[in-house]
């Protein structure tokens, strides 16, 4: 895998994809700002339906407004397109509901910048940071964490996780191959079929500062289903190569 330079903090991305997160977005802004000064930041803004279009421009950040809505791997995808143009070849993914502590980022970020892996996944279930998720939620990534753990032959403890760091190659092909949709399990099986070295990290997240999450439960059925449709789908595809330029 190719390493980042040593000045790769200060070449850092941070993408934030918002659905209707107007009333969170300056929060979770001047938390990251705190955090990492010199980290660019870009809003994609899944085509919201509230005020989201008039409080970016006061917000002083990047931003993109997609015209329909593509679910948070749409918005990846394109803010990974925007990252590959302006040769930023560190990305961290932050969502726009405050969940994902900008105080966390670092632990994402050192095994890429050490040269280790090509990607990391915040993990809320390892190490000594424990969440509170019980019931059927947790249940259910139980389950999907075990399904996933046999498909990428690593163990996985929290793959829905949204909490992600990527590094140059991994930047260069998911700006094209970014799954869409609910992403992040199948993103797992398309990093491994690629040949692209994964690893999680323990980090502590928290609830969304204000309104209710988009993933319902018909939602989730549906990812869940998308999930075991990838398990069968994503090995049997071509492994894709990383463009060396845009």
């Amino acid at each position: 895998m190719s390493s980042p330079r040593r000045d790769s903090v200060g070449n850092l991305l941070v993408i934030i994809p918002a659905r209707n997160e107007a009333v969170n977005l300056p929060n979770v802004i001047a938390e990251l700002r705190s955090w990492q000064p010199e980290a660019a930041i870009l809003v994609v803004d899944d085509a919201s339906d509230d005020n989201t279009r008039e409080v970016l421009p006061a917000l002083d950040v990047h931003w993109l407004r997609l015209a329909q809505r593509l679910g948070v791997g749409g918005a990846m995808r394109a803010g990974l397109r925007y990252a590959r143009i302006l040769g930023h070849d560190l990305v961290v993914r932050l969502d726009g509901d405050g969940q994902h502590r900008p105080d966390q980022i670092e632990r994402l970020l050192s095994p890429i910048v050490e040269g280790n892996v090509d990607a990391v996944q915040g993990s809320r279930y390892t190490g000594d940071v424990g969440y509170a998720s019980q019931g059927m939620r947790r249940l259910g990534q139980r389950i999907l964490a075990i399904l996933l753990s046999m498909g990428t032959g690593n163990r996985l403890t929290d793959p829905t996780s949204g909490f992600w760091a990527f590094g140059p190659r991994a930047v260069r092909i998911l700006a094209d191959h970014h799954p869409t949709g609910y992403p992040e399990p199948e993103l797992r099986l398309f990093l491994r079929r690629n040949r692209l070295a994964v690893a999680e990290a323990p980090v502590q997240m928290r609830g969304r500062f204000a309104g209710r999450s988009s993933l319902t439960l018909p939602r989730a059925w549906l990812a869940a289903a998308r999930v075991l449709l990838a398990m069968i789908v994503v090995p049997l595809r071509a492994v894709v190569e990383a463009p060396t330029h845009d």
